[in-house]
């Protein structure tokens, strides 16, 4: 009878740890506030910091990212990161960026 009482607190014990256990959902990180936006040389390094976070990212969890239909498509996985990454960009900064972009030319899905 002291096995049963006991049982649910053990079970209950079992879940909260295997809570902790569980990994944190990966996540890109893109450092800008150093730079100067207004400078175009500041926009070209803001640019390649995207594409290195972004390829950085994919290059260690392109799997979780890239749906199975889509594992032919070697760009969606740096559309995804990019286009999240810019979702949380500021205003100024997501201007800067899309500067940067028409600066040097890069159209489509190039980074």
């Amino acid at each position: 009878m002291r096995t049963l009482m006991f049982l649910p607190l053990i079970l209950l014990g079992a879940c909260t740890t295997g809570a902790a256990a569980m990994s944190i959902e990966p996540a890109a990180r893109l450092v800008f506030g150093d730079l100067a936006l207004e400078d175009p040389f500041g926009r070209a390094e803001l640019r390649a910091r995207v594409a290195a976070a972004t390829r950085e990212f994919c290059r260690h969890h392109e799997d979780e990212v890239t749906p199975q239909v889509l594992r032919n498509d070697r760009f969606y996985c740096f559309e995804r990161v990019r286009s999240a990454m810019l979702a949380d960009m500021p205003r100024e900064v997501r201007r800067a960026y899309k500067q940067a972009m028409r600066e040097a030319g890069a159209n489509g899905r190039r980074l």
